[in-house]
């Protein structure tokens, strides 16, 4: 005699395989795969991640040129003002030196000493090339002639021809 227990397990399993025609059937046939591994990122998202990190990169690239450029900023003007300090030394050094009591102390201390009266030389211009050009032969009427007769004026009573 069959037991209580056996006879509803037997009614379970005679529904339970009614139960499964209930259950929907996938249409290709394959099972649905579960995905295994870390989140993904999806591929919309990538150009605003790229578009991100070239702002950054770009951002940190000027503050980069900005920090050089007052580096060199402050580097110049360090360097001015030593060159204004250094002109000023050097303006007062030329002064004194060209002032006329040193050059007078410099001049008694060679031995040199003052004149006891000025005196004036009158000079009178001298003439080194004549005033008037040389005269050129009329009889020449060739301008080529001419030149050569004056260059060779010029250069002297040798001249530099060759006969």
């Amino acid at each position: 005699m069959p037991s209580r227990q056996s006879k509803n397990n037997a009614s379970a399993r005679a529904g339970a395989g009614r139960d499964v025609d209930l259950l929907p059937i996938e249409a290709s046939g394959r099972r649905s795969r579960l995905r295994r591994g870390g989140p993904r990122t999806p591929l919309p998202l990538l150009p605003l991640i790229a578009v991100g990190a070239g702002i950054g990169i770009a951002y940190v690239s000027q503050t980069a040129h900005a920090t050089q450029s007052t580096y060199r900023a402050a580097n110049l003007t360090a360097q001015q003002q030593h060159l204004n300090t250094e002109y000023v030394q050097l303006s007062d050094e030329l002064a004194r030196l060209q002032s006329s009591e040193r050059i007078v102390a410099a001049a008694q201390h060679l031995g040199m000493r003052p004149a006891s009266s000025w005196a004036y030389i009158a000079s009178h211009p001298v003439q080194v090339l004549p005033s008037v050009p040389p005269q050129l032969t009329a009889m020449s009427g060739d301008a080529l002639q001419q030149l050569v007769a004056a260059l060779s004026g010029a250069a002297g009573p040798e001249g530099n021809s060759t006969r």
